[in-house]
């Protein structure tokens, strides 16, 4: 019987998202533990590169959310270790970790609908901002109002502002400058539904409808509120949920994001016509996460989840 290779958790990270990995780390080595796999977890910094190549790992969970975990950095350097990994590569990373390019992406390669988007790099917003140049009315006239303005390379909400007065642009965009070569998406206000796609290698496996009680799915209605509901399948009917979950499988082919576990969000209209907004390559696995409560609707336990997820690693 040959021996496991020698498995780690990658966690933490440098990004806004820091602590979410940490949760989501934690739960994927108790999961994996608790089905007999051994594991250890290793807090990643990019500054700690040479000592984690120094460890000897012979296989890799990435559970890092953001930042050089899911720019595609991460998975350079274990492609030019080689060290299997969990997801998606590194030129797929880098391209589903910005929103806006996903999003050209999908509308030139696919059928499906993505939100009217305007985006401006962070360092000409911030030069307008201190100049007092900065012109509310170009958004406010293409886009209307209310509009969403949020970094197009973040995830988890943060730096995302749902603006429904003119007043509020400033201080949303000043909200999505989280780094100097960030990008400013200011996007048109899908007012419907929230949902989201658990996909694996490629199918989806289901649907969840998200409820939250604030005024959209936040960063505090995502990790902080018990009053959020989570709707799987979703209120709009299995046809509705048929056709969702096929706009999400042409939108990870168009993407090439057809490897290992990945969360498509969306937004449907009142209409229910149903709007791409992002890929998460790397989606969250906390008691709050998503991925899980899709996959247990599926017939797939948590543990279970996670070992698929490893296999997966190449």
């Amino acid at each position: 019987m040959s021996k496991a290779p020698r498995t780690v958790v990658l966690l933490g990270g440098e990004s806004e998202e820091r602590e979410i990995s940490l949760q989501s780390g934690g739960c994927i080595a108790d999961a994996l533990r608790s089905i007999g796999i051994e594991v250890e977890t290793f807090d990643w910094h990019p500054s700690k590169m040479r000592e984690f190549l120094a460890c000897g790992y012979e296989r890799v969970f990435i559970a890092l959310h953001g930042g050089s975990g899911e720019n595609g950095t991460v998975q350079a350097m274990l492609d030019l270790a080689s060290i299997p990994y969990t997801g998606i590569g590194m030129r797929t990373a880098s391209i589903c970790m910005d929103k806006n390019i996903s999003k050209i992406i999908i509308s030139s390669r696919s059928d499906v609908p993505v939100p009217t988007c305007l985006t401006l790099p962070a360092s000409e917003a911030k030069a307008l901002l201190n100049s007092g140049s900065f012109d509310r009315e170009k958004y406010v006239k293409s886009l209307g109002l209310p509009l969403i303005v949020k970094p197009a390379r973040n995830g988890s909400s943060v730096g995302v502002t749902l603006v429904e007065d003119a007043a509020m642009l400033e201080d949303a965009v000043r909200a999505a400058c989280l780094s100097d070569d960030e990008i400013i998406m200011f996007e048109q206000y899908i007012s419907g539904y929230e949902l989201t796609v658990a996909m694996l290698n490629g199918k989806a496996l289901g649907v969840c409808q998200i409820i939250p009680k604030n005024k959209f799915y936040d960063y505090d209605a995502k990790y902080n509120r018990s009053d959020t509901e989570y709707l799987t399948p979703s209120s709009l009917g299995a046809e509705f949920d048929a056709q969702l979950c096929a706009y999400a499988e042409h939108a990870a082919e168009a993407l090439e994001c057809t490897s290992g576990v990945v969360r498509i969000d969306f937004l449907a209209d009142k209409n229910l016509k149903p709007y791409f907004l992002e890929v998460n390559t790397v989606p969250g696995m906390t008691s709050h996460s998503l991925v899980p409560k899709i996959a247990k609707h599926a017939g797939i336990e948590f543990p279970e989840l996670c070992r698929m997820i490893l296999e997966m690693a190449h």
